[in-house]
């Protein structure tokens, strides 16, 4: 009897111990598929990443490829920025025309403009460490090609904001003239559409420190 019951605590001892390391194993198991999820749901995450950026660089492209002269709806050309350094300038603008005529009018006086389609891509431009010395951002989002999320100016401005370190001036251009509205909001500064280099020598000297412009004719 004493045989039969010191095999039974062996048996279970056997049992507990094989049971055991099966546990160790499985729960080394399941940490390894784990890991190996999340590193392929980050290069899922990269992928996607790069993808975007490639169509934020393709739509650029697409606005400019016209040329200036067909970008422009407002013809009239007499200034440009002068300094040695010529300021950058991100466009947010999902409307080809709108957008067009926006980047050829500030191309045109010399600026260095990026134009993208989404809310989205101004902030990913803006994460993304690249400099900007002014933001000119549509008023809405919505028709958009890649959908956007945020579809109003002021909730893109509200999202720059939450940004560490912040501190680019942003102008929206819209068809509203209601200029209180936005600047009280905390815009920098507002211009009704459409631009044209009257607009941008009135406005961007209040938000471009020492920015300064002079007639073609000086040139």
């Amino acid at each position: 009897m004493e045989f039969v019951v010191v095999g039974l605590g062996v048996f279970i001892l056997i049992c507990f111990c094989f049971i055991s390391e099966y546990v160790e194993k499985t729960k080394n198991k399941i940490e390894e598929l784990n890991n190996e999820i999340d590193r392929l749901n980050k290069e899922v995450e990269i992928r996607d990443i790069y993808k975007r950026e490639l169509e934020r660089i393709d739509y650029d492209k697409e606005i400019k490829s016209v040329g200036i002269d067909k970008m422009l709806i407002v013809k009239n050309h007499n200034w440009v920025v002068i300094g040695k350094k010529k300021p950058k300038i991100l466009v947010g603008d999902y409307n080809p025309s709108s957008a067009r005529n926006t980047c050829g009018t500030l191309m045109r006086m010399g600026f260095d403009v990026d134009v993208v389609e989404t809310a989205e891509d101004i902030i990913e431009r803006v994460k993304t460490f690249m400099h900007y010395d002014l933001i000119i951002s549509n008023n809405e989002y919505y028709g958009s090609k890649h959908k956007s999320k945020i579809t109003s100016s002021f909730k893109l401005l509200d999202e720059l904001k939450e940004i560490e370190d912040f501190d680019t001036p942003v102008i929206v251009l819209t068809v509203s003239n209601d200029r209180d509205k936005f600047i009280s909001y905390g815009f920098s500064e507002h211009i009704e559409k459409v631009l044209d280099e009257e607009k941008i020598v009135k406005t961007f000297p209040k938000v471009i420190k020492k920015i300064k412009f002079e007639t073609i004719e000086k040139q």
